[in-house]
């Protein structure tokens, strides 16, 4: 494989394959009464350009908890195995992330430092579950203290190669000296704690964003709305409005400047 470097060629290439799997989640999620929404720089595509994001190189969709454990046992029957494959640390144990993708089989798609993990690869899509969070008090301390230290243990095997200091490198090598699965563990304890308790608000308690901190409001997803996106029908938030100025704040409508408008993400390879 050659080294692979951002045109506007592939990127819309890119786009395209992540494209034809959203269209597959949401047929799945249709066909099983599964209600998700789109989320981050995806919801905003779909608001500010009815699409993607021109310069954007992923798709980010967001269930509740029972939506996502539902997926996730409907992917087991349903998804078509010669074109798809549901990656969460269940079905690839090598995979070091608390949250699910979608691959696309026959791609590949490799990050920069990520080189060295050896779960599979390609072409995907990020699922994130939402799990209750305490709307204050330890409970919320806890969830959100015990979600860090999950994310940061997870990270470990990229993070003792690449951050950036020798201080957190030690730091992520400590951590990666201990098993994982103690840290899914740990995720499933807290979605076990929390998931019968009635909070409004929720999170992903495997992604670190300061947004998940804060929390999201669960109505947000409980009621959801159709959206175009690429010219296709997806599910996005009740209040999207009120869910973009959690995300990036009133000016979300506003483009960052020309300097910044770049793919997210850094790969050395990819196939299509």
């Amino acid at each position: 494989m050659e080294k692979f470097e951002y045109t506007d060629e592939n990127l819309r290439k890119l786009q395209l394959v992540e494209l034809e799997m959203l269209k597959e989640l949401d047929r799945l999620c249709r066909k099983n009464n599964i209600k998700y929404v789109l989320e981050g720089g995806t919801l905003l595509g779909a608001v500010r350009h009815g699409g993607f994001i021109p310069w954007d190189d992923d798709i980010d969709v967001r269930m509740l908890r029972e939506e996502y454990d539902r997926f996730c046992e409907v992917c087991a029957k349903q998804l078509d195995s010669r074109k798809y494959f549901l990656q969460t640390y269940k079905t690839d144990p090598s995979y070091r992330w608390g949250y699910a993708r979608i691959l696309k089989v026959g791609t590949v798609y490799c990050r920069k430092d990520h080189e060295q993990l050896k779960s599979r690869t390609g072409i995907f899509i990020d699922i994130f579950p939402s799990d209750n969070l305490p709307e204050q008090g330890v409970g919320r301390l806890f969830c959100n203290g015990a979600s860090w230290l999950c994310r940061k243990a997870l990270y470990s095997e990229v993070g003792r190669m690449a951050a950036p200091n020798f201080w957190r490198r030690s730091g992520f090598f400590f951590l990666n000296l201990f098993p994982k699965q103690w840290f899914y563990k740990l995720l499933e304890t807290l979605t076990e704690r929390y998931k019968n308790i009635n909070t409004k608000q929720v999170r992903c308690f495997s992604w670190g964003a300061p947004e998940e901190t804060a929390g999201f409001q669960k109505e947000w997803m409980q009621n959801t709305q159709n959206i175009t996106f690429e010219g296709f029908d997806f599910l996005a938030p009740s209040k999207i409005h009120e869910y973009l100025v959690h995300l990036f704040g009133e000016d979300y409508m506003t483009p960052p400047p020309p300097e910044e408008r770049v793919p997210r993400h850094v790969a050395t390879y990819i196939k299509f």
